[in-house]
């Protein structure tokens, strides 16, 4: 029998342990490893295009992330609705979740196809960029809307299998896309036969098309499961009282990712006031820590799902335990990560370097880029704390507390931070990500704290069809 602490056969084999986490993560961390790759393939090419090109690609990227990211991360909180309803067998509602969640869905796409593009033109214009970046993020801005509109579209029907832990299809489906963009890039980047070079516009062309391809394979499925167990399609009306919950817990999780995505938008485009180079040393550091770090969001992803299903069974304990269980695994991740960074910091920065004349410009690139890694090492330990317990408190529903604890270290310390150091101090990037490595530890102790207060147990986020209440064998969780 093992006996290595918090490694023992009960934590591997038992309810929430390892194994559990592990057959529900595996197919999510593939999926996060998939979009890695897509991306990385994009920056890649943009960095083999131009170096402008790739420096404009991370501003304008992030941007369109943070304008549609309320929509889709609200709209993706149906996953949590599923979670509990499965854990308590109460399968029409369950169904009801999903269909009031495409509704949301729909009138979050109109949102994002007529009224995103022209905030976010107006904030790229005055971004203070030079005049080629912000002809650049137009373009690539522009090219990205529909995927927004696809990726909201879809993130119900999703949430259908991930919610009950069946993360396969959803990790096959959206993997299949991703190897789909790589071809598409080459021929929109690069040109092919008809088809002319279009640059960071045709990267963006390439997205959202994959994202098409991924709404319509999803909504097939869905509506073509076998109907004896789940019929999709007969329960397709509005539950308002399901749309009431949806506004009220997942509100609050769609305004903590808008409000940190557009914190670290604005730390962007401050970075690209100290130049295009430091810009460009900023991107690919960020493109190569995604390679290593967002493969981790499918282990949040996961805890989500698994607390989720022990809370709507009643199984607060278990719920506990496995948030510990999945730190654990995530901390034994970013060491892999963090060897690599310290030890082949140079060959991860080669892998962006551009052709012909413009690799002219790239060995400074490089040599600040090898700093940037250094940062990162510590910056992925404070968010595997911050993701995993954010993951477990998303299932539970306790979405307002994370809103307060991520807005608040963002505006009243990184942002602030950030401008103070390029502003004032004037500051390079490698101290501008150091100081960013701070706050993350700042954010990630006080989620831990949140977490560890069980305030998250008394939440009734689902209405229980009976009153059964399970009783746990009292294994308490520590760090």
């Amino acid at each position: 029998m093992i006996s290595i602490p918090y490694f023992t056969r009960r934590d591997l084999f038992g309810r929430g342990g390892y194994l559990e986490l592990w057959n529900i993560a595996y197919p999510l961390i593939i999926l996060s490893a998939s979009n890695t790759f897509m991306q990385f393939v994009d920056r890649k090419f943009l960095a083999s295009n131009s170096t402008l090109d790739v420096a404009a690609a991370m501003p304008a990227g992030i941007l369109y992330f943070t304008l549609f990211s309320f929509f889709m991360v609200t709209a993706n909180f149906t996953s949590t609705l599923v979670a509990q309803y499965y854990g308590a067998d109460d399968r029409n509602s369950l169904l009801g979740a999903v269909w009031t969640g495409f509704y949301f869905s729909v009138g979050a796409s109109l949102l994002i196809i007529f009224a995103l593009p022209m905030l976010g033109v107006a904030l790229i214009e005055r971004g203070g960029h030079s005049p080629e970046l912000i002809e650049r993020e137009l373009e690539y801005f522009y090219a990205l809307i529909p995927s927004g509109a696809f990726a909201c579209l879809a993130a119900p029907f999703f949430c259908f299998f991930s919610g009950r832990g069946k993360t396969v299809p959803v990790s096959l489906i959206n993997t299949i896309a991703c190897l789909l963009n790589i071809p598409l890039d080459y021929v929109f980047i690069f040109g092919w036969g008809p088809i002319p070079a279009l640059g960071i516009l045709g990267a963006g062309i390439a997205t959202s098309l994959c994202a098409s391809f991924s709404f319509l394979t999803i909504l097939c499925y869905f509506l073509s499961v076998d109907q004896r167990q789940f019929p999709t399609r007969d329960r397709s009306g509005v539950k308002w009282d399901f749309l009431r919950r949806l506004l009220c817990y997942g509100t609050p999780s769609g305004l903590q990712v808008f409000f940190e995505v557009a914190a670290f938008t604005l730390a962007t485009f401050l970075i690209g006031k100290l130049g295009s180079l430091p810009l460009a040393s900023h991107v690919i550091a960020l493109s190569i820590n995604n390679m290593f770090f967002i493969p981790l969001l499918g282990m949040s992803d996961a805890t989500s799902i698994v607390a989720g299903q022990y809370i709507g069974r009643q199984r607060h304990e278990i719920a506990r335990r496995t948030a510990y269980r999945a730190w654990r695994l995530g901390l034994l991740y970013m060491c892999l990560g963090g060897f690599v960074y310290l030890f082949f910091p140079t060959a991860l920065a080669n892998l962006f370097a551009p052709s012909g004349a413009a690799a002219g410009d790239f060995a400074e690139v490089i040599d600040t880029t090898r700093w940037l890694l250094v940062c990162a090492v510590f910056f992925n330990f404070a968010d595997t704390l911050k993701y995993i317990f954010v993951g477990a408190l998303r299932g539970a529903g306790d979405t307002a507390s994370v809103l307060l604890i991520t807005s608040g270290c963002a505006y009243l310390v990184m942002v602030p931070g950030v401008f103070i150091l390029i502003h004032v101090v004037g500051a390079s990037v490698v101290t501008v990500w150091m100081f960013l490595a701070a706050c993350a530890f700042l954010e990630g102790g006080l989620v831990l704290w949140r977490f560890r207060s069980n305030r998250w147990q008394k939440i009734r986020l689902i209405q229980h069809k009976t009153a059964a209440v399970a009783v746990d064998s009292g294994e308490p969780a520590v760090l």
